[in-house]
């Protein structure tokens, strides 16, 4: 009896367990908004800070940052345009490339930020060493691609991306960005701060630092947030 009672114990834990796993791993993480702060440094001394929050919907695809500071303002990245409105006026429409696939939320909405992307791009891996106890990748662009940058080492550690480092046709590094502090919801993970340099052509610096805080997944509290009526 006792041992039957145990065994039926140890059944349901079982079953427990792997409908936990079955739960973690069979989540779709589709949509994020987060309170973002960006700082920049530049090369010739300026500074600048943004704050608001951003809203991702993977589905939608359109990036939309809400400005809080140093003005109110609305972003709207979609397709191969980035709309900036004030107080509900569109005050200003650039043609700007497809980049929404390619952003840090697409990329962890899609569990895809550990190699940057760049598995499900025309970038082709084209060596692999491992060195200071990080994984760093070399992936190389197509010459038919006709771009500025030549190839791309991605840097992980414990299969957590570390950082990202571009470098151009000269061979000189022109950006270098570091993934740090992520948080994980569930077997959602995300960087609350990522620090990036940006090297001119004379090699001087310009600094960048983007920090996301209290990071909402799959809310479905509002729809409209993540969606314009563009």
């Amino acid at each position: 009896m006792f041992d039957s009672a145990r065994a039926k114990y140890r059944l349901l834990v079982l079953i427990s367990t792997i409908l936990l796993n079955i739960t973690a791993y069979g989540q779709d993480y589709f949509r994020i908004r987060s309170d973002f702060s960006v700082k920049i440094s530049n090369s010739d001394g300026t500074k600048n800070l943004t704050r608001g929050i951003v809203y991702y919907d993977k589905n939608i695809r359109e990036l939309i940052y809400d400005i809080s500071f140093p003005r109110p303002e609305k972003w709207i990245s979609r397709d191969t345009s980035l709309y900036k409105f004030s107080k509900d006026s569109l005050m200003r429409k650039v043609t700007i490339p497809s980049i929404n696939e390619f952003t840090i939320f697409h990329l962890a909405l899609n569990s895809r930020l550990n190699d940057f992307g760049l598995k499900n791009s025309i970038y082709q891996m084209n060596k692999v060493e491992k060195k200071g106890g990080m994984v760093l990748s070399y992936w190389k662009i197509p010459e038919k691609a006709k771009i500025s940058i030549d190839h791309v080492v991605v840097a992980k550690k414990s299969n957590r991306l570390e950082s990202v480092v571009m470098v151009n046709s000269d061979q000189k590094i022109i950006s270098k960005q570091f993934f740090r502090n992520f948080i994980k919801i569930d077997a959602f993970e995300f960087p609350s701060q990522i620090i990036q340099i940006l090297y001119d052509p004379e090699g001087r610096e310009s600094y960048q630092v983007t920090e996301f805080r209290n990071i909402k997944i799959n809310d479905m509290t509002n729809n409209k947030l993540y969606e314009s009526a563009l």
